[in-house]
This record gives C-alpha cells, sequence and structure tokens, in this order.
C-alpha cells in the first residue's frame, strides 16, 4: 500500500496520513504565504544566529512540525540559507496504536527530502502523577536533549500560545505562568529550544500546508476532550472565536506583556536580595511590602531550580524569615524538600536532613 494512502483504525479512533482537502490544493501556490512564512523563519534564523549552528526539529508528523520542516528544507535549497545544516528528531511515545506507523511516515518524508532523522523511543512514565499530557511532554523534551545540536526547533504557533496562556490563567497562574511559552528556553548550557512559528497562526500553517501539498498525520488523540487542552481548542475556544475573532493575536500580546513584567520582577528581586549569582541578602527586604519579599523569595528560590511554592506559602515564609525589628530572632522555613535560614544577614538554602 502507498504510504500516502495510508489510514490506520483503531477502536476508538482514527490515525491518518492527510492532505488537505481544500479549494487551495487545486489551486496555484500561495505565493504570498509561502513568502511570508520563510521571510520570517529566515529572519528568526539570523536573528537567533541559529545558521551558523547544527538544528534538530522535532517532527511529530503533524501539520505544524511538517510545515517547519518544508520551511527550512526550502530556505537550504535557496540562497536564502544555503548552509544550513539541520537533521529531525521524531519521539515515538509508545502511546498511540499508530505510533510505529507515525515514526515510518517521518522517515519516509525526510528520505524524500534527504534529510537525516533519529526515531527515539521513550516510556512515558503513566504515574508519575503529573498527568499523561504533562509525563509524555516531559520524556520528549528528555529525548530532544539527546541530539548534538546547539539548537532544537519545535513548531509551537500562535494559537497553541493562546491556549496555554488560556490555561494558565483559568489555573489561576502568576506572570511566568501567563507569559506562556518563550521564543527560546536553555535546554542546558549547550542547548536551546527555539520556537520559530510562535508568531505565526495556525490558519497561516494551514494554508502554506495546502499550498505546498503538504502530507501529515493526525494524531487521534488531538480529539479527545477528557485532555484540558483539548477540551478548550474544541469546546471552549470556538464559542470565544466567535465574539473574538482576533482572540489569539490578543492571548499572544498578553503573554508578551505578563513576559515583560515577569523580568521585571525578576530584576526588582535581583535589587532587593543583592543578587551576585551566588549570595542573597535578607536586611534589606526586612522593611518592604509583603509583595516585595514574595517577589525576592519567588526568584531566589527559582534560582536555586526548588520546586516553587503557591503564593500562600510564600507569604507564609516571608512571615517567618523576615523580622520587623532588628532585635528579632532569625527564623527558618520551607517545606518537604528543603529549608530556607536567614545566618548573618544572608538567605541559605539546606537540601539535606531538610523536613
Amino acid at each position: 500500500m502507498n504510504l500516502n494512502e495510508l489510514c490506520f483504525q483503531s477502536p476508538l479512533s482514527v490515525g491518518c496520513v492527510k492532505q488537505r482537502q481544500s479549494a487551495a490544493v487545486n489551486q496555484p501556490m500561495n505565493s504570498s504565504i509561502e513568502s511570508l512564512l520563510s521571510t520570517h523563519v529566515a529572519d528568526f534564523l539570523g536573528r537567533h544566529h541559529a545558521i551558523e549552528h547544527k538544528i534538530a526539529v522535532a517532527l511529530s508528523g503533524g501539520i505544524d512540525s511538517m510545515v517547519l520542516l518544508d520551511i527550512l528544507h526550502t530556505l537550504n535549497l535557496s540562497k536564502a540559507a544555503p548552509s544550513l545544516v539541520f537533521e529531525a528528531i521524531h519521539v515515538n511515545h509508545n502511546i498511540s496504536p499508530n505510533a510505529q506507523h507515525w515514526a515510518a511516515f517521518c522517515v519516509a518524508e525526510c528520505e524524500k527530502r534527504s534529510l537525516p532523522i533519529t526515531v527515539e523511543s521513550v516510556t512515558v512514565d503513566r504515574n508519575s502523577g503529573a498527568g499523561l499530557e504533562a509525563a509524555a511532554r516531559a520524556a520528549r523534551y528528555a529525548a530532544l536533549a539527546k541530539s548534538s545540536a546547539r539548537f532544537i526547533f519545535t513548531a509551537q504557533h500562535q494559537d497553541d500560545q493562546a491556549e496555554t496562556v488560556l490555561h494558565q490563567l483559568l489555573r489561576g497562574t502568576g506572570l511566568n505562568g501567563l507569559a506562556g511559552m518563550g521564543e527560546s528556553r536553555a535546554l542546558s548550557t549547550s542547548q536551546t529550544l527555539l520556537r520559530p512559528l510562535l508568531k505565526i497562526t495556525r490558519a497561516q500553517i494551514e494554508s502554506y500546508a495546502a499550498g505546498r501539498d503538504l502530507q501529515w498525520i493526525e494524531d487521534e488523540s488531538n480529539n479527545d476532550t477528557r485532555h484540558t487542552r483539548n477540551f478548550l481548542r474544541h469546546e471552549v475556544i470556538p464559542v470565544i472565536a466567535a465574539r473574538f475573532p482576533h482572540y489569539a493575536d490578543s492571548l499572544a500580546r498578553t503573554a508578551q506583556h505578563a513576559a515583560e513584567s515577569a523580568e521585571l520582577n525578576e530584576a526588582l528581586a535581583m535589587l532587593d536580595v543583592q543578587w551576585n549569582g551566588r549570595d542573597a541578602f535578607a536586611d534589606a527586604l526586612d522593611a518592604l511590602p509583603m509583595a516585595r519579599q514574595c517577589n525576592a523569595l519567588y526568584y531566589w528560590l527559582r534560582w536555586q531550580n526548588v520546586a516553587l511554592p503557591s503564593h500562600a506559602q510564600l507569604e507564609t515564609w516571608a512571615g517567618q524569615i523576615f523580622r520587623d525589628a532588628p532585635e528579632s530572632k532569625p527564623h527558618q522555613a520551607g517545606g518537604h524538600d528543603f529549608l530556607i535560614c536567614r545566618k548573618q544577614g544572608k538567605l541559605i538554602l539546606k537540601t539535606d536532613g531538610a523536613s
């Protein structure tokens, strides 16, 4: 059977290699969309100096990652980025009954383009307590981090960002959560995650795919509204979009504003604790409002790479650590995994023997 005609039936769902059936498929290439996305990605490559380094594209086989792969491949063949060096990585989560077929599809698509591809098979911890989606994401990023590439490219777009911000908002998150997904994120000292399509809409991606005659797979789990993101995408967002057509752009702007505010809060925390990359001082915080104390404590804990507490916990700990008068005794606070101590004016984190 031709791979392009492959369709896999399961008792609960269908996962198909699909070609978008729309009027655009049988029309001339929408050159403006192709030019827009190609120019956007080329500018992104230059801004992040990614052309000078090896890139690995996280290729699920879905429409978003297939469009990103095609754009990079097209740029590589053109004069825009002739020296671009990149490969694809497909992570097989071994969850769907169609997982092996998806891996085969990605390999075939890369072979058509003479692109190297690595298939990483992972085991998702279903009993992690974080939920299947979060466990799969953790396993995926751990697999991607195995690459020797300097940059890992993923294909999240503006609509994904809007869903993330809406989800975080409903969870009652703080500014860092409302900031959603950043354009870049350090995975390690030698590897950075980049999202070139974060300002591109789902509609633009679909238009590009149709015009380029691309094929992609559909993950049947994307229609399962038991998962929160799918519930928002299929049940909530269509209602919002009917009243607010530009909701995705608005929520993306909200994420940008939140990211900028979070950056300012971190800078303020550095000033308040006189952070030098190693030491933090508590004395200057004693007379400051609770909000400043909690902000400083939050970022100090973040710099220590410990599990971040709730706002209520921060308020409790701030009240235990910071004192109203010089004669007050130093205090300590903390959770099950660590202890925050104040000694000679400094904040100290203890992880051994903390209770």
